[in-house]
């Protein structure tokens, strides 16, 4: 019997220890964790940003001066009231994504996604100093809320022609078909413009104080509040029928078409033959894990060319980036005959340099020096209008020595727009310099810090972390890349990108058209 009795007490310890070892590993990774804040605490986050903007960030004056936005240190009194007077932490996420939006206008500027987070510091660039590994589950909590309570979008894409919103693809609901083309007549009673009139004033929105046209382009991307399920849409189908139906929200950034999916639609890299005189290649993405496929398909392409092309067409239309040397190994320097030597000037606030530590700064150099081919890196003079008490200006020179050749000497323009982000802006303003192609498009929104990687910036009550742009460059022109952006050589009016890489739709792209018929023309200085 008393043997029996150790078996059952045995037992109901094991699972006792289980249910302990689970419950200890759900707190400890933060699954039964969320962060609970006093309202002192919420007012300290919205403090710790307006002090960091006012201590190191390149851009909150310039952009008071020069994008006419409210003062972040003005407005900084009425957000921490905002905050401490937030009933919970959807409230309280909202008001700091306002005040948020203020500061990171201007380059670099996001909440850190837990997805990137967990590759930070699978790849120690988040060193425990920055984040204990208990500090993990307040970081990933928020970008977690963010994808519940701010953005969402329809089951189906949206496509901003002009004044008007149509499906980007087929979608079917409750059997029946609303086709690609459909138009969006009303949502919710009101014409589309009303529609997003009102959500800029009674939902989360109002926090923002900068610009939302990513808003009047998606128009369906806002989550409205508690309760909050889709909308009610009334569709003009391209025979001329109407329809109304409930259309479902669904949580998270909207789907991408194939022209920008790297996932789909060929892959990241794309190449194809327009016509017998131009080629046509399509890069979705700067990625590390993509740099030598991509390579190896660009290079199989050119050769199988022959060298017959006479104008090549590089396509990084809202390619948000990755890393440097995507651009130097794969779109640059299999292009030169010679080496190339260029200049960059940045600057830096000088609290930034002094009130951080050298291994910390060195960490933010990481890949911006090691793998951008610098040369020499040294202190300059301010430029006008900078105060040499509060500013450090270096001088960045970079060599590029030329690789085993592509098959290819004819002109090479690039199109970008406004979508060609971070190492994709590096790549276009410095072909640019080095005159390697001509650029055309629309002028890019500024992401070229050239001395520091982005930081990383931890609210220290919430556990919040944003990305925020440490430095900033200066273009050739003068102007400040982050303010004014990558300039092309020949501008063009706005249009659609095309759904697909397929020669069929880019032979229907206007931008394209202009290259292959002849009317956009620039010369090549270099290469």
């Amino acid at each position: 019997m008393k043997s029996q009795n150790r078996n059952i007490y045995k037992k109901f310890f094991s699972i006792f220890c289980i249910i302990i070892g689970f419950l200890l590993f759900f707190i400890l990774t933060g699954c039964l964790t969320i962060p609970k804040l006093t309202p002192e605490d919420r007012k300290q986050d919205i403090q710790f940003l307006a002090d960091w903007a006012r201590d190191y960030s390149p851009f909150v004056e310039l952009n008071e001066k020069c994008k006419d936005l409210p003062s972040y240190e003005a407005m900084a009194p009425r957000y921490m009231q905002l905050a401490e007077e937030a009933e919970n932490n959807v409230e309280f996420y909202h008001v700091v994504y306002g005040y948020f939006s203020l500061i990171g206008v201007s380059g670099h500027g996001h909440l850190l996604s837990e997805q990137s987070l967990r590759g930070y510091m699978k790849e120690s660039l988040l060193k425990p100093g920055q984040l204990p590994w208990y500090q993990f589950h307040a970081a990933s909590y928020w970008p977690k809320l963010q994808d519940k309570v701010c953005f969402v979008h329809p089951p189906f894409r949206i496509v901003h022609d002009g004044a008007e919103y149509r499906t980007g693809e087929n979608w079917r609901y409750k059997g029946r078909l609303i086709p690609k083309g459909s138009k969006i007549v009303h949502v919710n009673g009101m014409e589309c413009s009303a529609y997003l009139q009102r959500l800029q004033q009674h939902t989360w929105l109002r926090y923002i104080l900068r610009d939302t046209d990513w808003i009047t382009n998606s128009l369906l991307a806002v989550h409205e509040g508690k309760g909050f399920k889709g909308w009610q849409i009334d569709f003009l189908l391209p025979d001329g029928t109407k329809y109304e139906t409930f259309v479902p929200a669904r949580n998270g950034s909207p789907g991408q078409s194939e022209f920008t999916d790297y996932g789909s639609g060929g892959g990241n890299c794309v190449c194809l033959e327009l016509t017998r005189e131009v080629g046509y290649i399509r890069v979705k993405c700067m990625g590390g894990m993509f740099i030598e496929g991509d390579g190896r398909k660009i290079r199989k392409f050119l050769e199988d060319s022959a060298g017959k092309y006479c104008k090549l067409i590089i396509d990084v239309r809202h390619n948000g980036g990755g890393l440097h040397y995507y651009a130097f190994d794969n779109l640059i320097a299999p292009f030169l005959d010679k080496s190339v030597t260029y200049t960059e000037a940045g600057g830096i606030r000088k609290p930034f340099l002094t009130d951080h530590k050298p291994a910390f700064l060195e960490s933010l150099r990481r890949g911006v020096s090691i793998f951008a081919h610098e040369t020499v890196v040294e202190q300059i003079e301010p430029p006008e209008g900078f105060d040499k008490t509060r500013w450090v200006f270096y001088k960045i020179t970079r060599r590029v020595d030329p690789r085993q050749r592509y098959n290819f000497s004819g002109q090479m323009y690039i199109l970008l727009d406004g979508g060609t982000g971070s190492a994709a802006d590096e790549y276009v303003n410095a072909a640019h310099r080095i005159g390697l192609a001509t650029l055309v498009g629309q002028r890019t929104p500024g992401s070229c810090g050239p001395y520091f990687n982005p930081v990383m910036v931890r609210l220290p009550a919430s556990g919040m972390i944003f990305v925020l742009e440490a430095d900033l460059m200066l273009n050739q022109d003068g102007s400040i890349n982050e303010i004014a952006g990558t300039k092309p050589d020949i501008e063009l009016a706005p249009c659609n990108l095309p759904e697909k890489v397929t020669k069929e739709e880019l032979l229907r792209d206007e931008w394209v058209r202009k290259i292959i018929e002849g009317s956009v023309e620039g010369k090549i200085k270099g290469g």
